[in-house]
């Protein structure tokens, strides 16, 4: 029963801080979208590999090019649950939050990848537009550390 009253009020936090502050419609994490969205798999144009490491995204600076589909394999090669998300600093500090006031919400995201050890999944993005993106795992005890920044440079 305690449960039931710890998921309501993240919901509901989650749907209210979606509708007043997200770009698009399916995530309740704030994309850029001037900068990025989620990409289209017929048109990536090239593939970029991601390690993850306990405390760490290896590599944790990326550079892409505007207009640019690409398809992150993301690895988890640590010894922990980890997970990938991509979006503005200000909306991935506010889930990481959420996560540390309620661990045990699992986050159903499809912009989210959750990555038990030693597994490997995909996520294509698409860059529209010159600037800085943000990746991070928002799980407790991690986003300090495990964070990265996504570079877009102008064609």
């Amino acid at each position: 029963m305690n449960r039931f009253f710890v998921i309501i009020p993240f919901v509901t936090l989650v749907l209210f801080s979606t509708n007043s502050n997200s770009n698009t419609n399916q995530s309740n994490v704030e994309v850029k979208a001037d900068i990025s969205k989620p990409g289209d798999s017929e048109k990536v144009s090239r593939t970029i590999k991601l390690t993850q490491v306990d405390n760490m995204f290896l590599p944790s600076e990326l550079t892409v090019r505007e207009g640019e589909t690409v398809r992150f394999v993301v690895k988890n090669g640590g010894n922990r649950k980890h997970e990938m998300l991509i979006g503005s600093m200000v909306e991935l500090k506010k889930i990481a939050k959420l996560r540390r006031q309620y661990p045990e919400m699992n986050q159903t995201d499809v912009h989210l990848l959750q990555l038990e050890p030693g597994e490997q999944k995909e996520l294509v993005w698409q860059f529209v537009n010159a600037g800085i993106v943000d990746f991070a795992c928002p799980l407790p005890g991690h986003f300090k550390k495990m964070r990265g920044t996504i570079t877009v440079e102008k064609k």
